[in-house]
């Protein structure tokens, strides 16, 4: 509240929020990440998050900032080293998870979705161009169609190199990270989380939102259905000591703003 009438009122005082917001950002991912880890456990052995709010700020702070300063080029990389932070810095009881990611597989996988929206949005937006003539010749009934048109090529795209990014850096991810006794191992196809994605998009739409939970559930379901976890029998984890109690302060304020600090 404070927020949206100071903005109002004084519309330059955004900026200060925003930057605000930034400094305690990699608190509130600490924070979020940890609560999370401490109530999950396997097998009466809790999870911990042992990552600090320093690593989250190099990270969520410095890494971010690079990629603004770049234009979005270096995005990728902080695409990366969120993700080496959050797999790393996670443990099931005392073990302790590793991630390895190459850079240059994740510029890849970006490179590749930027080229796949480019080359599908490039030819619908031509034909569209093509057909306006025809399209200012409708009645103004159906003047809609001059713009609705373009959104839907421009979505289109975008869904189409989301899915394949969404495919590409998660097998990346799971395939990388591994721990004592434990390999993780992804086999998500692009082809079929698209064709999930539509049916999603569709679903929803026709629905006026109604199946939103329906879409969750069968997005999430697909990537777990996907996902292997190998555990070794003969290594033994051992329990965390007992630490002191975090707060959901975090999680509910990174849900409060939609903000997806996990995997």
């Amino acid at each position: 509240m404070i927020y949206v009438f100071a903005g109002e009122l004084y519309p330059i005082s955004r900026y200060t929020f925003w930057a605000l917001a930034v400094l305690v950002m990699p608190w509130l991912v600490v924070r979020a990440l940890t609560f999370n880890a401490r109530n999950s456990a396997f097998r009466g052995v809790r999870f911990h998050f042992n990552g600090t709010t320093k690593q989250a700020a190099g990270v969520y702070v410095g890494t971010l900032a690079l990629a603004v300063v770049t234009a979005g080029l270096a995005y990728p990389l902080f695409a990366k080293r969120q993700k080496v932070f959050v797999a790393s810095s996670h443990a099931f009881g005392l073990s302790r998870f590793d991630c390895t990611l190459s850079t240059g597989s994740f510029f890849w996988a970006y490179f590749c979705a930027g080229l796949i929206a480019i080359v599908l949005f490039i030819p619908v937006i031509a034909l569209v161009g093509f057909e306006m003539r025809r399209l200012t010749e409708l009645p103004e009934s159906l003047s809609w169609l001059s713009w609705v048109l373009p959104a839907v090529a421009t979505y289109a795209s975008y869904v189409v190199s989301y899915a394949y990014l969404q495919a590409r850096t998660s097998n990346l991810l799971w395939n990388g990270t591994d721990g004592p006794g434990i390999r993780f191992s992804s086999s998500l196809s692009a082809r079929r989380l698209l064709w999930i994605y539509a049916g999603n998009i569709v679903a929803v739409a026709c629905t006026a939102g109604l199946l939103i939970p329906w879409a969750v559930v069968r997005t999430l379901k697909y990537r777990l259905d996907n996902l292997a976890v190998t555990i070794a029998d003969r290594v033994v984890h051992e329990a965390n000591p007992a630490f002191a109690r975090v707060g959901a302060t975090g999680q509910e304020l990174g849900d409060f703003f939609n903000l997806d600090l996990g995997l």
